[in-house]
């Protein structure tokens, strides 16, 4: 039985081609969102929702007959990633981890206006220092460590369509007005017509890689002059990892 921690569109896609094969598999979400995804897919009774710790992933090791765990969680995601690898150790189960290569930074002239910053905390100084007006994009999560800038900075934030989501970032103190949530990836050109309408004069960013049109909010900035903060990827030390989902089904191989 294989278990895909599914925390990003090529964890969904992951799932939907094992499935074809026939694989004996579950998968996990964090949240009802996640969940409703694989509803939409048709594959709803494979999915469990609920965030595991270490010890949750042990017994959910033991009590379904997991023998391999592929971990699809998002880049960032260090934690599960964590607590997904210490829970194999103790269970002798195999890991796999699937992660999109980083972002290439375009060549350009403008290229000094990607700004790198080792983690969330550097990006909020930084952003705050680059600009007034600032464009959000790195997750709901993150949100309130930017929130201490509002009496500084006029903050823009793009998360996904989640009430619950909503209704945190208006009690953070950030007005309806200035909260866009939308289903992503998004184009060059969205993001273009994002950073003119809105007046955005910076964008905090994750490296979401290929997955995330992370290159496409990068070209968008430099296109239109303005910089781009981009946190760099925490460093984490992992058994196996498979760069696209045809590199896992090739480790997977074609046994039940």
């Amino acid at each position: 039985m294989i278990l895909v921690m599914s925390g990003t569109a090529d964890g969904r896609e992951l799932v939907q081609e094992l499935n074809r094969r026939g694989k004996k598999l579950l998968t996990t979400v964090a949240t009802a969102y996640g969940s409703a995804l694989y509803e939409d897919m048709g594959l709803g009774e494979l999915c469990v929702e609920g965030k595991l710790d270490k010890n949750g992933l042990v017994k959910f090791i033991e009590e379904n007959g997991i023998d391999t765990i592929i971990d699809a969680t998002h880049p960032y995601a260090k934690e599960a990633s964590k607590n997904a690898i210490a829970a194999c150790q103790v269970k002798g189960v195999r890991y796999i981890r699937l992660e999109r290569n980083s972002t290439q930074l375009p060549q350009s002239p403008r290229s000094h206006l990607v700004k790198m910053a080792k983690d969330l905390e550097e990006a909020v100084e930084l952003s705050s220092s680059l600009g007034n007006r600032i464009l959000v994009t790195t997750g709901y999560n993150s949100l309130p460590s930017f929130t201490r800038l509002r009496h500084k900075n006029d903050l823009v934030v793009r998360i996904l369509p989640v009430p619950e989501h909503i209704q945190g970032c208006i009690k953070l103190g950030i007005p309806p007005w200035n909260i866009h949530a939308l289903q992503g990836p998004f184009s060059r050109e969205f993001n273009r017509a994002t950073i003119r309408e809105f007046n955005i004069d910076v964008v905090v960013t994750k490296d979401g890689g290929k997955e995330a049109k992370t290159l496409e909010k990068i070209e968008a900035c430099l296109e239109e002059g303005i910089p781009i903060v981009v946190i760099q990827r925490p460093s984490l030390e992992y058994p196996l990892v498979c760069s696209s989902i045809e590199e896992v089904l090739e480790v997977v191989g074609d046994g039940l």
